[in-house]
């Protein structure tokens, strides 16, 4: 793992474990494990304020997240130093995440959320302009290199007969593999279950991203998966950040958040940043799309 500096006098890279303490002169930026352990390697000893390309080792949808709304709160006039914290991944990360947001003990999230998720929360919460707006989430089936009924498959008849995996508390990713009319749908807790059932061959899909690799291929703790080829489906809905209503400088940071994404989105910084991760993939453009 690369050793964060200073990068910047607005700007204050550190890492806590949970509980976080709040600090009213600090924007805590939360995220997970995972993701905070590919942008160290996407980072290195660069200063993510000033970058504007955004491929590379370690870059992926929620890591170029993670730049994004430090590069949006200087955009939008943020002088606060920022301090980013992790959660681990586990079973119940998500509402660990959540729940850190909505109390106030981390300010902000540095990954988006799907605007259906967030209705349960929208009286504690300041949420964002969409990152990625209606229509734009497409996504791959992904299975392990070795199932080659998966691979084969090309038609959507071939698709259902395959048994797909889910996280339940994944509402978007649910009603898009029921809509698909799987012949089965098989629901767990976690993003790493999901994984592992695919490789005891539990299951044989699951939709993830677009990768920026050269065969699209996703490495999960050095688990190779690999979309079925020139297919893709479309999940509905818009993803946005949310700031804590809690904290005592959630109002500032929410505007300046959304100030920022505003220049950014005027200078083509989000669809570039998307664009580098590969999660708009021109790959994959001309695919068929399920849905």
């Amino acid at each position: 793992m690369h050793t964060y500096r200073r990068l910047a006098l607005s700007l204050l890279l550190a890492t806590a474990s949970l509980p976080i303490l709040a600090n009213e002169q600090t924007i805590t930026i939360l995220t997970q494990q995972d993701v905070f352990n590919d942008y160290q390697l996407f980072i290195g000893q660069r200063d993510p304020l000033t970058l504007s390309k955004y491929d590379g080792a370690g870059s992926r949808r929620d890591v170029v997240e993670l730049v994004l709304v430090q590069q949006a709160l200087k955009a939008g006039g943020n002088t606060y130093p920022i301090k980013i914290v992790k959660v681990n991944n586990s079973s119940d990360s998500y509402s660990r995440f959540i729940k850190e947001i909505t109390s106030g003990s981390a300010t902000m999230g540095g990954n988006s959320a799907w605007q259906i998720d967030l209705k349960a929360i929208a009286d504690k919460v300041y949420i964002s302009e969409p990152s990625i707006r209606q229509g734009e989430f497409e996504a791959g089936l992904y299975t392990t290199s070795d199932n080659a009924d998966a691979r084969l498959a090309k038609t959507l008849p071939q698709i259902q007969k395959l048994t797909a995996v889910v996280a339940e508390s994944w509402k978007p990713d649910v009603m898009t593999l029921e809509s698909l009319k799987f012949n089965r749908v098989l629901k767990t807790q976690s993003w790493d279950s999901m994984v592992g059932m695919l490789v005891k061959k539990r299951g044989d899909v699951l939709l993830a991203p677009f990768q920026a690799t050269p065969d699209l291929s996703l490495d999960v703790n050095g688990r190779k998966l690999v979309p079925i080829m020139n297919v893709k489906v479309g999940l509905q809905g818009s993803r946005h950040f949310v700031v804590s209503k809690a904290s005592p400088i959630g109002a500032e940071v929410s505007k300046s958040l959304n100030l920022g994404l505003a220049k950014l989105r005027e200078q083509g910084l989000i669809e570039k940043a998307y664009r580098d991760s590969g999660f708009f993939n021109q790959a994959t453009r001309n695919w068929n799309r399920l849905n």
